[in-house]
């Protein structure tokens, strides 16, 4: 995987001619689902690629025992047409509600959706913006192996302490129009 962090000269730079709503989804604090809905003009599903529950190795950023139960998740964020975002994310589990901790398990309403059903107070650090291929990714979106994706990976903090990390990919070319 070939990576180069964008700084933010870089998002308003001529080397990488970003579309505004790219520089929108690469830089917001709130609800992705929400702006593609707005964009794509209908609703945003969830696609579950995998997701399971494991045990140890997470980030040092996120502040749990080793031992901490963890939801990991691979899922694409689709509308009747087309594939949009995808994304990876890793959570410490028990920091969830009862209730959203099953509808993760259970449904495929998009996480920011269940936060804000639960009127859970969220904030977003945003640790890493880049460009970079990734052929597993591309794949999902059906494209070449050397297609340029843009990517950013955020910590989730609730209740003043880490809940998780996002890693949201889409490619370079999405999103112009």
């Amino acid at each position: 995987m070939e990576t180069m962090p964008l700084d933010e000269g870089k998002l308003i730079s001529h080397e990488y001619p970003l579309s505004l709503f790219q520089k929108i989804l690469l830089t917001t604090d709130g609800s992705v689902t929400h702006l593609l809905a707005l964009y794509a003009g209908e609703k945003i599903s969830v696609h579950k690629i995998e997701q399971f529950i494991g045990q140890g190795d997470a980030p040092a950023e996120m502040q749990c025992a080793p031992d901490a139960r963890l939801l990991h998740r691979k899922i694409m964020l689709v509308d009747s047409k087309r594939k949009h975002v995808y994304a990876e994310s890793t959570f410490v589990f028990e920091r969830f509600s009862q209730t959203i901790q099953t509808k993760l398990l259970e449904t495929d309403t998009p996480i920011g959706t269940l936060w804000k059903q639960e009127k859970v107070e969220m904030y977003r650090e945003i640790i890493d913006i880049r460009v970079e291929h990734c052929a597993t990714v591309a794949e999902h979106f059906g494209l070449p192996a050397d297609t340029q994706l843009l990517s950013r990976s955020y910590l989730l903090h609730q209740g003043g302490l880490p809940l998780g990390v996002i890693t949201e990919k889409f490619p370079l070319a999405s999103f112009h129009a």
